[in-house]
């Protein structure tokens, strides 16, 4: 998955309507991604490419590029 170097803290009173929020505000095209496996995570949305999730396993809300996943099809 190709995850943005961007995080929301969850012990920091965000919460799953915050980081939506966020998603919408943010520049994604001025953040870096890199490839990496998170296991404990929960997809709480995805908002004009970019997917929302939470990792439950060390309470952060992380950003993923949701664009490169799509396959497109041709014919």
């Amino acid at each position: 998955m190709l995850v943005y170097d961007v995080i929301l803290d969850g012990s920091a009173d965000y919460i799953h309507e915050d980081a939506v929020e966020y998603a919408r505000g943010m520049v994604w095209s001025e953040c870096a991604t890199s490839e990496q496996d998170i296991k404990y995570r929960d997809h709480i949305d995805t908002v004009d490419g970019v997917g929302v999730y939470y990792d439950f396993g060390a309470d952060y809300y992380f950003f993923t590029d949701e664009t490169t996943n799509q396959i497109e099809v041709t014919q």
